[in-house]
């Protein structure tokens, strides 16, 4: 087997996993950015799983999560 080709393989597997345990994290802060979003708009449940729905699909993404995790701690979220 081709050494280049083994650490091709490698790397990619780097970032792959990277990815995985970025999404995780950013997985956790949507909740609490859908939660925060829920009640800076009155209670609703429906309205949370909604945004968690959002929120969840925006964490597949990498950065997309840690930004709107960050958006929704000013002071002016509505």
């Amino acid at each position: 087997m081709n050494d280049s080709t083994t650490v091709v393989g490698m790397m990619g597997l780097i970032i792959y996993f990277a990815w995985y345990v970025l999404m995780i994290v950013q997985s956790f802060m949507a909740i609490g950015t859908a939660y925060r979003k829920t009640k800076a708009n009155g209670d609703n449940g429906v309205a949370l799983y909604g945004w968690l729905l959002v929120y969840g699909l925006a964490a597949l993404i990498p950065y997309l999560g840690i930004h709107f995790w960050r958006k929704s701690k000013s002071k002016d979220f509505k």
